[in-house]
């Protein structure tokens, strides 16, 4: 050992690596004495050491700073990759096909299911006698947090395809268990027993803590960590909107952004609203798309608590075309009444009477139209009309095809027939599609010279469905996203009509290959001044060809000759695509993405403080009643089939009883009695034969040289205790 007074020595995190630390960990020498290993292998000290090592250790520092700030990551490096991202999924939306009924979000949900998942959340014990759970991943979870809240060991003792069961961990005589199986009527797994009370002490440990659980749960930890780094980022997107509003309007000449704010109790501008309406967008679509206009609003998703409002058109090969979109914080009639007269001004509708807009039935949205376009042709999406019709008709078949069916009518008399057909299936049903007023929403009543016999909003919702993931993102991600998916719509657009060789567009070609079939079958009769009467499938009609109508109400309606007007056409050796809408045409098609919006600089040029900043606005209140945690003071009236309610025992086993079990007959299949009393199929009375009464058998008879003890018989216990008595 050196004579030399031992010194501190102290190594920083960044100054030793983990060889290092082995090293110096089994090194024995006088310079590395007394080494305390409590705070881990990354830090350790020893002593204080000279000037020349406090230097050397200040340099270190200097250069472990810097290099801490160069792996910083670049919050603008992060914002054009979450874009890119994006933007590198994007698939092109498909055409919206003719007659096709599209895809409903909450059909596959069955009501007694939901209905269920309410009462699961309510209930706030998670081992009740009777909860129920969808799978038995889900039991699991629940356990799992039990064991995490309250520290107990806990062990899976039975994990059936249909039955699990878990039990304390500590073994000995402590009683706790759960026990879940499958319960067939209510197709659900149910809490059957349980006994929820320890009697053991906790160790500190968890059997069922495997390390794939383990994982999951620090993943689950990371999440967290994210979306608190997702809430610091929302508010910083929100403080430099000003900037990139500006650079949209400096990129892109005469476009349309703009905020709105609302002054807060300490003086900042709190975000209200946001609107954009690039030029490029708004002119192509006046100067080349057909007359119709979707409207729809979203909810956004977790970083930014609001609605995305929506304005969305079709272009040549009935594909979406957007054109403006808005952000306000809640989908009311105020924001309606905003967007839509933000629109009307952009976008020159003036009183609507040349338009069609196409929604749902928002009250919101309903007056905003009515107010600021009263002459537009307003048609309400069938889509959502037969949702609200499911809420009281879910388990009727025929309710979609029938109303499709009634909305898909081109003629007053084809409308007339099948609202017939739909009186005759269900007279209530019936009743209830007359209130939603069908002539708003059926083709037979629309306008003519729009070229469109949508009947849905679909072509709204195909856009929602496009950017569900920018939803999810920080406000100018989100915006930055929507905006360079439409530069690269409009790109693949551009190619793709560019490649296209044929007079009409794509979508046309296919609905003219499809009614060719129908007008090969048909049987023409020609008249005078262009006039043919048409005979398909028992039925005629008139086609005019001069005034490019039929009697069926298709041609004049879509701007495409129906297959009555095709098998003239043939018949007369006239070429169809002489008779189709200029609004299809492949230069029409060509003209609708012939310019792209222009492309903006990244944030390094408008993130910055030379703006007024803005603040990020407090959660909106959502719709609905509002939780309340009040108790009733009355107690809920139980159904016909329910046990009462009984007193619980401290630390009993509680089982799932019969009691409250609506019984089902065997033979009829219906409630409320057994196969004993059915009366349709009463089952034969068969007699009971009663048992012989007691005899006391004595051996009398008979010339018995022997006697022996009386031999006593017992039927009846009742009798045993006399006869006995007698003997």
């Amino acid at each position: 050992m050196s004579d030399e007074p031992e010194r501190e020595k102290t190594y920083e995190a960044d100054d030793v690596s983990i060889d290092e630390v082995s090293e110096n960990r089994s090194d024995n020498s006088s310079d590395s004495p007394n080494i305390n290993w409590a705070c881990g292998p990354y830090i350790y000290c020893a002593g204080s050491g000279s000037d020349e090592e406090n230097d050397a250790r200040k340099t270190r520092k200097k250069k472990g700073k810097k290099k801490k700030k160069e792996s910083e990551e670049d919050v603008f490096e992060r914002f054009d990759y979450e874009v890119d991202e994006s933007v590198a999924d994007f698939a092109d939306e498909i055409k919206i096909g003719r007659n096709a009924i599209p895809d409903s979000s909450d059909e596959d949900e069955d009501p007694i299911v939901l209905r269920d998942r309410r009462i699961r959340r309510e209930k706030p014990d998670k081992f009740a006698i009777g909860k129920a759970f969808l799978t038995v991943v889900e039991f699991k979870e629940v356990v799992l947090d039990y064991a995490l809240r309250h520290g107990r060991n806990v062990v899976q003792k039975r994990w059936e395809k249909e039955k699990i069961e878990f039990r304390c961990g500590m073994g000995g005589k402590c009683k706790w268990r759960v026990y879940c199986s499958y319960d067939n009527p209510r197709q659900m797994f149910v809490v059957k027993t349980s006994y929820l009370w320890h009697s053991c002490t906790p160790n500190g440990k968890c059997k069922i803590l495997k390390s794939p659980v383990i994982g999951r749960l620090f993943m689950d930890k990371g999440r967290l960590l994210a979306l608190k780094w997702i809430q610091q980022e929302y508010a910083q997107q929100f403080a430099h909107l000003r900037g990139y509003i500006e650079e949209i309007r400096t990129s892109n000449k005469d476009s349309v952004a703009f905020i709105e704010t609302y002054a807060n109790a300490a003086g900042a501008d709190v975000f209200n609203r946001f609107y954009v309406c690039f030029h490029i967008l708004r002119t192509s679509w006046a100067g080349s798309c057909r007359p119709i206009i979707g409207l729809d609003g979203t909810f956004l998703k977790v970083a930014v608590k609001g609605v995305l409002l929506t304005a969305v058109g079709h272009d040549a090969n009935n594909q979406i075309y957007p054109i403006a979109w808005a952000v306000v914080q809640s989908e009311t009639a105020d924001n309606w009444h905003w967007f839509v007269k933000q629109i009307k001004k952009d976008l020159g509708l003036e009183d609507g009477s040349r338009f069609v807009i196409i929604s749902d039935r928002s009250k919101g949205l309903l007056s905003a139209v009515k107010s600021e376009l009263p002459n537009a042709e307003h048609r309400m999406c069938v889509k959502h009309i037969i949702e609200n019709l499911k809420k009281n008709h879910a388990k009727k078949d025929m309710l979609k095809p029938l109303v499709w069916r009634l909305a898909w009518s081109y003629n007053p008399k084809a409308f007339a027939a099948n609202l017939e057909n739909l009186k005759r299936y269900d007279l209530e049903l019936y009743n209830d599609v007359m209130k939603e007023q069908p002539h708003t929403w059926s083709r037979a009543f629309y306008r003519i010279g729009s070229c469109c016999e949508d009947v849905d909003n679909n072509a709204t919702e195909s856009f929602n469905s496009t950017i569900t993931k920018a939803r999810a993102k920080s406000l100018i991600p989100m915006l930055e996203t929507i905006r360079r998916q439409g530069m690269q719509r409009i790109t693949k657009r551009n190619r793709k009509s560019r490649n296209h060789q044929g007079r009409f567009s794509e979508y046309v070609a296919e609905i003219l290959a499809s009614e060719k079939k129908d007008a090969d079958r048909c049987t023409t009769y020609r008249c005078t001044h262009g006039v043919f009467e048409v005979y398909i499938d028992g039925n005629s009609d008139r086609v005019e060809m001069q005034k490019s109508i039929c009697s069926c109400g298709k041609w004049q309606l879509t701007g495409i000759p129906c297959e009555h007007a095709y098998g003239a056409m043939i018949d007369a050796g006239l070429d169809v695509e002489d008779y189709v809408s200029d609004f299809y045409s492949t230069e029409m098609w060509r003209d609708n993405y012939e310019t792209a919006t222009s492309p903006m600089r990244g944030p390094k040029y408008w993130m910055n403080d030379s703006y007024r900043l803005v603040t990020a606005p407090p959660e909106p209140e959502l719709p609905g009643r509002k939780k309340t945690t009040k108790k009733s003071s009355f107690q809920r009236i139980k159904g016909k089939h329910e046990s009462p309610k009984k007193k619980k025992k401290k630390h009993e086993v509680e089982k799932l009883g019969r009691e409250g079990r609506i019984i089902h007959c065997s033979s009829c299949g219906e409630s409320g009695h057994n196969a004993a009393g059915c009366k349709k199929f009463p089952k034969e009375k068969v007699k009971r034969k009663r048992k012989a009464k007691t005899t006391l058998a004595l051996d009398e008879v008979g010339g018995s040289s022997t006697q022996g003890p009386d031999t006593i018989r017992l039927t009846q216990p009742t009798q045993s205790t006399q006869l006995t008595n007698d003997v």
